[in-house]
């Protein structure tokens, strides 16, 4: 029982001890507005960048049908990287939302297509786990918006993502 428990200890340590030495990574994202019945989602590419212990950027650009986004978010992790593969992370950071649809008016009469853009603050909360067998991180966190046009904050978002580090 003492080896089995022993082994365990160093294989832990092994894993906490594998740093994360890649800066930059490129992956998948996506969130989810969990309060809505539709349950609207967006999904996208992302990249980040570690320039520090703790300290990262990100940016994405994301959509669905109708919507594309462009964003950039500062990452904080509580946890040193450099220590253990799990992490526990804050950020904040902004987005520029484009919207695309048609205006029906109550005859049905389809007007033509309107335009608008707006940009939105992003707060956020995840964890994430890195695999350095693979290279490859997941994470997730939830996330609440506030639109400055509409001064409404838009809570519930549930995100997920999927990063490769390459170098």
């Amino acid at each position: 029982m003492k080896k089995i428990v022993l082994l365990l200890m160093l294989a832990a340590t092994v894993t906490i001890v594998k740093s994360q030495d890649h800066a930059w990574a490129f992956g998948f994202y996506g969130d989810v507005k969990l309060e809505s019945p539709a349950y609207n989602g967006t999904f996208g590419i992302q990249g980040k960048y570690d320039f520090a212990t703790r300290s990262a950027v990100q940016a994405q650009v994301y959509g669905r049908n109708g919507l594309v986004a462009v964003g950039a978010d500062y990452l904080f992790s509580i946890l040193d990287k450099t220590k253990s593969n799990f992490n526990v992370f804050l950020g904040a950071g902004l987005s520029q939302d484009f919207y695309r649809y048609d205006s029906v008016l109550e005859n049905t009469v389809v007007m033509p297509e309107e335009r608008e853009n707006y940009t939105v603050a992003n707060a956020q909360a995840g964890v994430s786990y890195y695999f350095p067998t693979v290279n490859l991180s997941v994470y997730a966190g939830y996330k609440a918006k506030y639109h400055f046009e509409w001064e409404d904050v838009d809570p519930n978002f549930l995100m997920l993502g999927v990063r490769y580090h390459l170098w």
